[in-house]
C-alpha cells in the first residue's frame, strides 16, 4: 500500500464523508465534474522533507491549488487551470473536484518546493469543522511523504486560517 493510501484511509475512516454544502453552490458549473483531462491531478507519494524557512505567503497568492479528499481518492487542481475559463465562476470550485459528490475535506496548498507544501482548510464545501479534524488532514498529508506547513483552524470563528491570516506552523 502507498503512503498516501495509509495515510488518508486513516483519515477518511476518522472523518466521515461529509454532503457538499449546496447553499454554497452559486451555479450548476460549480457542480461540474473535472477530472485529470481538465488539470485535476491525483496526489501521490512524496519523498519526505526536511524544515526550512517559514513561508511568507500573500491572502491571494498565485498558483493556489484546491485539494479534496474523496472517498477513494485525493486530488488537486489549480483554482484557476485551463479549465476554469470554460466555468461560469472563471475559477475552479471544490465541488468541480467531486461533481457535488461527498467529500472528506478541502481547502487550498501551494508547493513551496517539490516535496514542501503550505496547507488550509479554506473550503466552503467541505472544510474542517475543528482543530482536530485540521491537524489530522494536516498529518494525512505529511504522513504522505510531504513537508507540511499548516494554517490551522480558528475556534473562535470555527473555520479554518486561510493564506495570509496568519503564520504557518510546522507539522511535525
Amino acid at each position: 500500500m502507498s503512503k498516501t493510501a495509509d495515510a488518508f484511509d486513516r483519515f477518511r475512516n476518522q472523518y466521515p464523508a461529509k454532503a457538499c454544502d449546496m447553499s454554497r453552490v452559486a451555479n450548476s458549473d460549480e457542480l461540474v465534474a473535472l477530472d485529470l483531462s481538465d488539470g485535476v491531478r491525483q496526489w501521490v507519494d512524496g519523498a519526505g522533507a526536511e524544515k526550512g524557512a517559514t513561508p511568507l505567503i500573500n491572502p491571494k497568492p498565485p498558483a493556489t491549488q484546491l485539494w479534496v479528499v474523496r472517498p477513494d481518492d485525493v486530488v488537486h487542481a489549480r483554482e484557476d487551470d485551463a479549465a476554469s475559463a470554460e466555468l461560469e465562476s472563471k475559477v475552479i470550485k471544490h465541488s468541480n473536484l467531486t461533481g457535488g459528490a461527498d467529500a472528506h475535506c478541502g481547502g487550498e496548498l501551494l508547493f513551496c518546493g517539490e516535496n514542501v507544501i503550505a496547507l488550509n482548510g479554506a473550503s466552503g464545501r467541505y472544510g474542517p469543522s475543528s482543530v482536530a479534524e485540521m491537524t489530522a488532514v494536516a498529518h494525512a498529508f505529511r504522513s504522505s511523504g510531504y513537508g507540511v506547513w499548516s494554517y490551522g483552524f480558528s475556534e473562535e470563528t470555527m473555520t479554518a486560517y486561510r493564506f495570509g491570516d496568519r503564520d504557518p506552523e510546522w507539522v511535525a
